[in-house]
């Protein structure tokens, strides 16, 4: 056998033992790792999964299939089953499944369909490569490093180059777009069959080069696509053979394209030239963002309509009610810090942050669909399911919205597959999670987790995703066999752990179709495309569609933007989880809050503020809320707790509910936008488990809307904030409070400006820092990052507690304290509680 020869001189590096020591040491430290737990009889959860990040096997359990062997052929043929039946996974008692779903028949039609998908070289064969010790090694299975695109690699660092094929019906192929013939640096992704199955739209995604993989001080075989430069919209002509660019901007990456009911297109693009927010402790990811435009189909008048999408949205797709569902990245305000990873105001993994929207036709009428809540839901198997990267959107016939879900950056975007039946428009799914009441996991034997997939019997088994609809009911699904991951562990140990696997192999994805759904093992699965030398995935169905009417949509009369709510009274704004002071963070970092325990009742009035784009440029402000923000107004509740508003066309705003004295007592987190001439209705306040009020039995139907078109600044610390302190509070706290210093008085998680007798225990430890350490939504002892009525610094001001609790309620939260007598005017403190609410801002 010919070895292929990958050889450098590699030294130790401070960098390669300190990323091989990270990986071990945030463990210690309880890296907050998403686990899906195995029921059956002797699971060992949480020590397999040490062994698992240690370098150990996963060890089989009750319910374990056998992995197929490869097929050698290509022609679509159904898996071999590779081991003895065995029983299914026992649940136990008081755990149930959300949804049981049913058997459904075995398909056993075959996919009498042209398809088209990417494919790029798997990285195969002997390789020899010299260790970061300077030692020969022969490497056996380097595909286990191979990459494929993903929310961490979003336009470079996975394999390349690529070619786009379409393969008819009786398995011939062509090739669409070749970037392997010239290795040239590009890959043709994302693409999308037209309503009449006679186009194909796709992008192609280039950079300056190709560069070779890197691992642990070792440089490997691995070909990727290295510093991404654009991407560009092309479109293929089936009956022709034509392939044609459309209009572009050159630096531009225009990306995951979808067709329009009325022929216009859809995608994804960076053109704004914006950055994700500003967040404390969250470097920035310095790749380009991207929001959804629709343009002709030759791509010309390109119109941003998610103005509102602040971090990132990608990849659109055209469901059969005629709306589009897509993903989302939520980063703003508190919803990066649901998790701590064990630290104090640690965000979370973040990007991992993705779930799924909808919009019209239009661009309007945003609602969530699934993910917003970040809430788990246990599979018809009885295993936990938990929400990671929700990516890669398809549709079976029967019209439930499927997506893919997985950990980012080092599966290949590769994991479980989630479908639900969708819920009517406006609705997100039943109380307590919001999760649709259809909601189920495609194959048992799939999993989500950073970590290697499940091995049973011996064998790696597989992670799936890119779900496309086919017919019978059933999946067109990009499947990866073996063990497919590259997370912690050595060259040496990635080889040995996957020596012992048919043909070595450490991960060959390719394009399989399910003939059951649940499916209960691989060898459910029909292979559509696999070869050994190539990854295959992203397929879509080449066939005529039926063209989805478009919903009616709500307009105003005059091009104006309107927002109403039939009944802000009815709401759904009450935290899953009981109160519990320095554990809020998980309720905090939902999408919408409320304080606990004041009553609904207290809601007068809707606040808007208008949210400013990040520019590229230095940061140049810092607050809690990672954007700037500007005040556009209040909108007073009508009698029946309605109330209409016209709103900035293409502006994106964020809301909250406030008291009869202006002070916010409910926030939503989420920045929103209105297209020109929508008039976009809610039935409730956060009412997403059901429909509420009918907008035209409500006030704010017949009512004039509240006219709120130009937005003023908000309250900043030096110009607003600190002259009220020197007047006011300098000749009493000289030393004891850091009033004249923002970041002390803000930013004091682990409260090293508060005086020693003064600081609020967390936690019983030894460890400064966890013992003080406070966690969002507070950012000091002072500032509570959500609430200026559960701010202390409000407090104090105003002379009294005003978060509906006493220093009695809770024995370990903040307390009042004793009277503060104080000369702030009325005016002042609403200054206070203004800047606050608007996330206690301080220009650079």
């Amino acid at each position: 056998m010919r070895i292929g020869s990958t050889r450098s001189s590699v030294s130790i590096s401070n960098l390669g033992v300190f990323l091989l020591l990270a990986a071990f040491a945030s463990l210690s430290v309880g890296q907050d790792i998403y686990i899906e737990r195995y029921t059956g009889p002797g699971a060992a959860i949480w020590e397999e999964f040490v062994r698992i990040r240690m370098g150990g096997e996963v060890s089989g359990g009750a319910g374990a299939e056998q992995v197929p062997p490869s097929p050698k052929d290509d022609s679509p043929a159904a898996v071999p089953v590779a081991g003895p039946e065995t029983p299914p996974t026992q649940i136990p008692d008081g755990l149930t499944p959300r949804t049981t779903i049913e058997d459904e028949p075995v398909y056993e039609g075959d996919l009498n369909e042209a398809i088209v998908y990417v494919r790029v070289p798997r990285t195969i064969g002997l390789h020899e490569v010299e260790l970061r010790n300077d030692e020969t090694y022969i490497l056996h299975s380097p595909d286990v490093w191979d990459r494929l695109p993903d929310s961490r690699h979003v336009f470079d660092g996975f394999n390349a180059p690529g070619q786009l094929i379409l393969r008819e019906a009786d398995g011939s192929e062509r090739i669409l777009y070749d970037c392997v013939q010239h290795n040239e640096p590009c890959v043709p992704l994302d693409p999308m069959v037209s309503f009449d199955g006679q186009r194909v739209l796709f992008s192609v995604y280039r950079g300056k080069r190709l560069t070779n993989a890197w691992w642990d001080g070792t440089t490997l075989p691995n070909k990727r696509l290295d510093e991404a430069t654009e991407a560009r919209l092309h479109v293929f002509d089936i009956a022709t053979g034509k392939v044609t660019p459309l209009k572009h901007e050159p630096g531009v990456f225009d990306v995951s394209p979808a067709w329009l009911p009325d022929g216009r297109i859809l995608f994804a693009s960076s053109r704004a030239r914006f950055r994700e927010p500003w967040l404390d402790r969250i470097t920035p990811n310095n790749r380009a963002e991207t929001q959804l435009y629709i343009a002709d189909d030759d791509g010309s008048n390109a119109v941003n309509v998610s103005p509102h999408e602040v971090t990132t949205a990608m990849h659109p797709y055209v469901l059969q009610n005629g709306r589009i569902a897509y993903s989302s990245q939520w980063l703003s305000h508190n919803l990066a810090y649901g998790g701590t990873n064990g630290s104090i105001n640690w965000p979370g993994t973040l990007d991992n942050m993705w779930l799924v929207m909808e919009m019209d036709a239009r661009g309007g009428d945003m609602n969530a669909l699934l993910g917003a809540h970040r809430n788990t839901f246990t599979s018809a198997s009885g295993r936990t399911k938990t929400m990671k990267a929700l990516h890669f959107l398809g549709q079976r016939y029967n019209s439930d919205i499927c997506v893919s879900n997985y950990y980012r950056g080092n599966n290949l975007g590769l994991g479980d597959v989630f479908c639900w039946s969708p819920e009517p428009v406006g609705v997100e799914g039943a109380l307590p999670g919001f999760l649709p009441r259809e909601l189920y996991n495609v194959a048992n034997w799939s999993k989500s987790n950073d970590e290697p997939s499940v091995k049973q019997n011996g064998l790696y088994q597989g992670k799936i995703g890119y779900p496309e609809g086919i017919p019978g009911n059933q999946l067109m699904l990009t499947m990866g066999r073996g063990f497919c991951t590259n997370v912690s562990g050595s060259v040496r140990s990635f080889q040995e752990r996957v020596a012992d696997q048919p043909e070595q192999r450490g991960c060959d994805v390719g394009v399989y179709h399910t003939t059951r759904i649940p499916s209960r093992a691989m060898s459910d699965m029909v292979r559509v495309v696999d070869r050994e030398e190539w990854h295959e995935f992203g397929a879509r169905v080449v066939a005529a569609r039926s063209i989805p009417d478009t919903p009616g949509l709500r307009s105003t009369n005059d091009g104006s933007c309107q927002l109403a709510s039939s009944d802000a009274g009815t709401a759904e704004t009450s935290a899953s989880r009981p109160y519990e002071f320095n554990n809020n963070y998980k309720s905090m970092a939902n999408n919408g809050g409320e304080i606990h325990g004041l009553p609904h009742a207290e809601l007068a009035a809707i606040r808007f503020w208008e949210v400013l784009p990040n520019e590229l440029e230095p940061r140049a402000f810092k607050n809690s809320i990672g954007n700037q923000l500007r005040l556009l107004g209040d909108v007073p509740l009508l009698g029946d707790k309605s109330f209409k508003v016209e709103l900035p066309c293409d502006t994106p705003y964020v809301m909250a509910g406030v008291d009869s004295m202006g002070r916010v007592i409910k926030r939503d987190q989420v920045p929103q936008s209105l297209r020109p001439g929508e008039k976009r209705v809610c039935t409730g306040c956060h009412l997403h488990s059901q429909p509420g009020r009918s907008y035209e039995d409500s006030l704010a139907f017949a009512a004039e809307a509240e006219v709120l078109l130009k937005s003023s600044p908000v309250p900043t610390y030096a110009r607003d904030i600190k002259p009220i302190f020197e007047r006011r509070c300098q000749t009493c706290h000289v030393a004891d409070l850091p009033l004249m210093d923002y970041d002390a008085l803000v930013w004091d998680q682990f409260q090293a400006s508060v005086l020693e007798g003064r600081r609020v225990l967390m936690r019983e430890s030894e460890n400064e820092r966890r013992r003080w350490g406070i966690q969002r939504p507070y950012t000091s002892k002072y500032v509570n990052s959500m609430f200026a009525r559960e701010s202390l610094l409000y407090w104090k001001a105003a002379n009294q507690r005003t978060d509906g609790r006493t220093d009695a309620t809770y024995p370990n939260d903040i307390d009042f304290g004793p009277d503060h007598p104080v000369t702030i005017t009325a005016a002042e403190l609403r200054t206070l509680a203004d800047w606050l609410d608007s996330g206690a801002g301080s220009l650079e």
